[in-house]
């Protein structure tokens, strides 16, 4: 038999097969008509802390049921919904579901229950149920609160007033800076403590709502981010607690186009969180414009003095500043005669990162290393420029004069790179290679992942180190 012969066959057998078997259609019922009926067990609910209960009950003569649509709405708003499975010709049920509190939820707004009960031929039954109306949490008092205690761009919080005309509680004559965090609380305590025993607001799902303790403490939840790049401070806070909607205001920022360290700069300038180390710096929070020329006088020798990694010099008395617009501390250290450029410590910056260790410093002409961690002091910490997309950009003092006498074979300069002021999103030299320097990745318990240099070779200079997340490269280059 030849191959066409067999495939033919086959095919026959195949169709004889399939005409033999038994045809299968789904059972169609009567149209029919299910019968609803629902009682309202709640009268009033609180917003936000309160459920809304009914029974409901539906029946079919005729025809299976499918399944009941349950809308809850307050308003125009839909705060619930769930599709419910009801097989058979009956359902009876008691059913119950919390209604949360959002924008534009009046006192005394109905709380309405929309049901739908469809039967498997999707003939459908309609049924609005009413009788129960909502209630406001209580907010007769609002502060803007720190998230945590240890967020000190707040200080212990602000009350707000409430502006009767208006509708609306507002702060005004603040002095936060251009980006904070912040929850709003209706009670706050003289310790920077939020009473999460009464309403407080925060983001949930990135809206602004009512948030628990619970939520917060496991991330579910978070603070309100308020910003904006144009604005040197925010000095206004206004929050609308029908709409949710909360509007800043502040001092517009306008670029500096001269700056005097005797007269711009203020004396053991307060950011600087070290007693001892304040003393050597006069600083001031300046607003910088990208690429634009700043006439600085008041130094000894502005060549020697400007910035290595944030600042070109032009000549004269004057630079041009390489950062992103924005505003930044600039620091004065006066018995080094250096400027140092740090952005604001409170701000989240993915374009920031910041060198820390002992063994190096500012990279000024009389230079002085660190010999303790920390970020305390503008010379405990060098804070590098994004010079292209995830390469940074250090200039940095090293001074390796020594064998480490606890560690052998390593030297005196040991560091890491974090992307926060504080130890906060740290690098590993690990991931990195070295090159330029002999600078050798660390291992050891207390100091795995370490940028540490080998006692092999002493050294002593300004370098230029480029940290590389693209090829994870680290590159040293002496400057002076």
């Amino acid at each position: 038999m030849t191959n066409m012969k067999k495939l033919l066959y086959i095919a026959l057998a195949v169709l004889l097969m399939a005409a033999c078997q038994p045809e299968h259609y789904r059972k169609v019922y009567p149209a029919g008509q299910p019968e609803l009926k629902a009682t309202m067990l709640t009268q009033s609910v609180l917003y936000g802390t309160d459920s809304v209960a009914f029974d409901v009950e539906i029946n079919e003569t005729q025809t299976p049921l499918s399944q009941l649509q349950v809308k809850v709405m307050v308003g125009l708003r839909v705060v619930a919904s769930e599709l419910l499975r009801t097989p058979d010709f009956h359902y009876q049920a008691q059913l119950k579901y919390p209604v949360p509190f959002g924008p534009n939820m009046l006192e005394n707004d109905d709380v309405k229950i929309y049901l739908t009960a469809t039967n498997v031929e999707g003939t459908a039954t309609n049924l609005i149920l009413t009788g129960c109306t909502g209630r406001r949490p209580a907010m007769e008092t609002m502060f803007v609160m720190p998230p945590t205690i240890q967020y000190t761009a707040l200080g212990k919080g602000k009350q707000m007033t409430y502006d009767e005309v208006n509708g609306v509680f507002a702060a005004y004559d603040l002095k936060y800076p251009k980006s904070i965090q912040c929850l709003l609380a209706v009670t706050g305590t003289k310790f920077g403590r939020i009473d999460w025993n009464t309403p407080v607001f925060g983001m949930l799902n990135d809206d602004l709502s009512l948030i628990t303790q619970e939520q917060f403490e496991s991330e579910e939840a978070s603070a309100i981010i308020l910003e904006n790049d144009n604005f040197e401070t925010i000095d206004t806070i206004i929050f609308n607690p029908v709409t949710f909607e909360i509007t800043i205001g502040g001092k517009v920022a306008m670029p500096v186009s001269a700056v005097d360290v005797n007269n711009d700069l203020a004396e053991e300038p307060a950011y600087i969180s070290s007693s001892s180390a304040r003393k050597d710096y006069r600083g001031a929070k300046i607003f910088f414009d990208k690429d634009s020329e700043v006439e600085i006088t008041g130094v000894v020798d502005l060549e020697k003095a400007y910035n290595l990694d944030w600042m070109e010099y032009l000549g004269g008395n004057k630079v041009k500043f390489l950062g992103d617009k924005g505003m930044y501390y600039l620091s004065y250290k006066v018995a080094e005669d250096y400027l140092v450029v740090e952005p604001l410590y409170d701000l989240v910056e993915p374009d920031v990162m910041y060198l820390c260790g002992v063994g190096m410093g500012q990279p000024s002409w009389d230079p002085h290393a660190t010999s303790g961690w920390g970020f305390d002091s503008p010379n405990q910490n060098l804070v590098g420029r994004l010079i292209a997309p995830k390469t940074y950009q250090f200039t940095v003092y090293m001074l390796n004069d020594a064998e480490n006498a606890d560690h052998p074979g390593f030297g005196a300069v040991n560091f890491k790179f974090f992307h926060q002021h504080g130890w906060g999103g740290e690098e590993t030299s690990l991931d990195y290679t070295q090159s330029g320097l002999n600078i050798v990745s660390s291992n050891e318990d207390s100091n795995v992942g370490n940028w540490w240099s080998s006692a092999d070779l002493l050294f002593e200079g300004i370098y230029r180190i480029t940290l590389n997340k693209n090829n994870m490269t680290t590159t040293y280059e002496k400057i002076r």
